[in-house]
């Protein structure tokens, strides 16, 4: 026991928990508690244990206990709970990471509770309230909205940091959520601070709680802002999830028509997330260096040489539209606004370098709704306040981080420029928005759209906040909300597993894919196209014996399949049995004689059974039929060469080299003149060969070893073979 490191013992617990070894979970629960040296830790562990013992002997008596299952997953509920206020209790006082800084703080308070502190600010929240603003001097109404902010903060961090939840503070947080004189962005930012707690540690109540406001509120952002925090946190604290109440409650919630929708909607959420990574690559990668390459040519078409252009006139210029279909970055917007439409964050690239003002460096900042009270906000943006805030909150299309991000940004922009920009935004251009932002109006665009921008906001915390290595990041690997038994009934149904499928495999997640096509495998009738993407799948993820059992499945279902017939071959090949590749080539062919890749690959299965005359008769036929192309050119030079006929095979190595030679192809033309005699010739071109392949000479010699059979068969004496390594090596020297 003293050879396992106190920070191992939480992870080889809930090892021995999730393996049903209770026994050695106690035992070493029991050690783990030793380092806090309390006794009333170790009682309640000995009394744990002692109500698992009993149960045993019940068990191992035959004796019929109803109640057994229900008893043994709260024993496991416990031993977790145990687990974690052992774990932070250790690391309370000493850990520097912020969570434990801002308990230590928040416990240094000791006369706040959350009662208290919501008293307070709804007291704040009043003085600060428009009707007891309008006597106010411009400084009291600051010190007003000052106080208020850094309450809303306090509360924040407290029900973050709190745990466990107490019955007080989860009446106070109830409370506060249905209070109608409450702001509904601190509501909304309140579910944030719930959540939060959750990544660290899990706590019944606070799941509960969240359930409740999902059901009860009548404000869709807070409905939704609730249930994707609930759905989140039980993911994170997946192996916690022991609770019958828990699965009682959300039983009774699916009563709810709005219940299955919502779950499925927020898990595509939690899917598209995936894809921001993808679509930041694609914008860093892609569109922004093309978009910088292609300055000098923009600057060319407006100006018309003369530096002098009307910039006004560019949309009318049917040049540019031709320098961006030139360029392809007109495809690539194309397919980002297709991601945007799918609900693709495509603004992660553009906002994640303002995320370094002193604004975001508090936590609360980055789960603050974005509303023109906000004193950063009135700061920011002074006597412009009402035109561009109003502007920036009814955008559609920012989550909140951003807004605020777009704002702090515009207050660094001089007064001329910002002067400018506020010009174009006419009473015009803000109907236009406003219509726009109505079309989302209808329940399931508000409530996807919701969603949608609370896990961008989610998402850009975890990953951009500066000090995000304190923080569990749930995004690090795929959400996938299937893993919860839970909501297997909501989840699991063919139309959702269809577009999670099809989701992952367009989108290249292979693995994922796989994992959801299996499971629909076992709901539907046998189906060719799911075990060709299965398959595919496998094939993708390098388990090519595993595909191939896939695509054989989708043989027997549709034997016509030609791209099926195209897979078996390719794995076949892949396995190292080019006979039965070879069979299906065959196949292919009958129904497409004309197909030079096919003629390529019979030809390289020919080859590879030591069949080389056969295999030229297809290379000739591949050159035949594509005789644009060069791709036959180097099997009709090598097969050649393995059929003794030199002159052809010099013939088309000849051509071989006009192609862009490679390294193997430059050894190749050394085999040849090797065979025919001429010695000096054939090192010439296997120095070629190594100069080409960074002049690696050990990689070179492996490789021309490993054709010392074909050298022999063509002639070359073994005993000359060494002495022609030697002689390049010299002459390399």
């Amino acid at each position: 026991m003293a050879s396992i490191h106190i920070n191992d013992i939480p992870s080889k617990v809930e090892h021995y928990v999730s393996r049903h070894r209770l026994r050695d979970a106690f035992k070493l629960l029991r050690h783990y508690s030793s380092h806090l040296g309390d006794w009333r830790i170790t009682d309640e562990i000995d009394r744990m244990e002692e109500s698992y013992s009993m149960m045993l002997r019940y068990a191992t008596q035959g004796a019929v206990d109803p109640e057994r299952d229900e008893m043994y997953s709260s024993i496991v509920r416990k031993i977790y709970a145990m687990l974690d206020r052992i774990s932070r209790q250790i690391s309370k006082p000493k850990s520097s990471n912020m969570y434990f800084s801002t308990v230590r703080y928040e416990e240094m308070q000791a006369g706040d509770t959350v009662g208290s502190l919501m008293k307070n600010y709804k007291t704040a929240s009043n003085e600060a309230s428009p009707y007891n603003m309008i006597n106010a001097s411009s400084a009291q109404a600051s010190e007003r909205m000052m106080a208020k902010e850094d309450l809303e903060k306090r509360i924040f961090n407290k029900v973050w940091t709190l745990y466990p939840v107490s019955s007080d503070d989860d009446a106070a947080l109830r409370e506060a959520f249905e209070s109608p004189v409450l702001p509904d962005y601190f509501k909304d930012m309140l579910i944030s601070a719930v959540l939060l707690g959750l990544t660290h540690y899990y706590d019944e109540r606070r799941v509960m709680m969240l359930l409740d406001i999902y059901e009860k509120s009548q404000s869709v952002n807070l409905s939704m802002r609730a249930l994707c925090a609930a759905l989140l946190g039980m993911y994170m604290n997946r192996s916690r999830l022991w609770d019958r109440k828990l699965r009682q409650r959300i039983d009774s919630l699916r009563e709810l028509t709005s219940w299955s929708s919502d779950v499925k909607l927020v898990f595509m959420q939690f899917i598209r997330s995936r894809d921001t990574e993808r679509i930041n690559r694609k914008m860093q990668e892609e569109v922004f260096p093309e978009m910088l390459k292609l300055r000098p040519d923009i600057a060319r078409k407006i100006s018309g040489g003369d530096g002098l252009g009307d910039i006004a006139n560019l949309e009318e210029n049917p040049e540019w539209q031709e320098l961006l279909d030139k360029s392809g970055i007109a495809d690539k917007i194309k397919e980002l606004s297709k991601m945007q439409e799918d609900g693709g964050d495509v603004f992660m690239s553009t906002f994640a370098n303002l995320k370094s003002f002193p604004f975001f460096s508090d936590v609360v900042n980055w789960f603050m709704p974005f509303h023109l009270d906000n004193l950063t906000v009135k700061n920011a943006l002074g006597s412009e306040l009402s035109a561009i805030g109003n502007l920036v909150l009814s955008s559609p299309f920012l989550c909140n981080g951003d807004k605020y991000s777009f704002i702090l940004a515009l207050s660094s922009v001089p007064a001329m420029q910002r002067r400018m920009m506020l010009s174009q935004f006419d009473a015009q251009n803000l109907n236009e928005l406003e219509l726009r932002n109505a079309s989302l109006g209808l329940p399931s665009g508000e409530r996807d759209n919701v969603a949608n921008k609370y896990v961008q906001d989610l998402y850009r915390f975890f990953k951009l906040y500066r000090r995000k290595g304190d923080f569990n990041d749930p995004f690090i690997r795929p959400i996938n909300l299937l893993q919860l038994a839970v909501l297997a009934p909501d989840l699991t149904d063919v139309d959702t597993l269809s577009v999670v499928g099809e989701f992952y495999f367009k989108r290249g997640y292979y693995d994922d894919a796989y994992h959801v096509f299996e499971i629909l495998g076992e709901i539907l009738p046998p189906d060719s196209q799911l075990y060709q993407k299965m398959g595919y799948c496998c094939q993708k993820s390098k388990n090519t014996a595993k595909a191939l059992k896939y695509y054989e499945q989708a043989e027997l279902l549709n034997a016509d399949s030609l791209w099926t017939m195209r897979r078996l071959a390719a794995c076949y090949k892949l396995m190292g049995n080019p006979a039965k590749a070879l069979e299906y080539f065959k196949r292919i062919e009958a129904k497409k004689s004309d197909d030079p890749g096919v003629a390529l690959n019979i030809g390289h299965c020919l080859l590879e059974l030591d069949r080389p005359d056969e295999a030229l008769n297809y290379y000739f036929k591949a050159d035949f039929i594509d005789e644009k192309s060069t791709r036959a050119w180097r099997p009709l030079a090598w097969c050649s060469f393995i059929a003794g006929d030199m002159v052809q095979s010099e013939e088309y190595y000849n051509k071989v080299l006009t192609d862009n030679p490679s390294s193997g192809d430059y050894m190749n033309m050394g085999h040849l003149n090797l065979a025919k005699g001429d010695i000096r010739e054939a090192i010439n071109f296997y120095n070629l060969a190594i100069d080409a392949n960074n002049g690696d000479v050990e990689s070179f010699i492996n490789n021309y070893n490993a054709d010392r059979n074909h050298l022999l068969k063509a002639g070359v004496e073994g005993s000359l073979l060494p002495l022609v390594v030697d002689a390049i090596l010299y002459s390399r020297d």
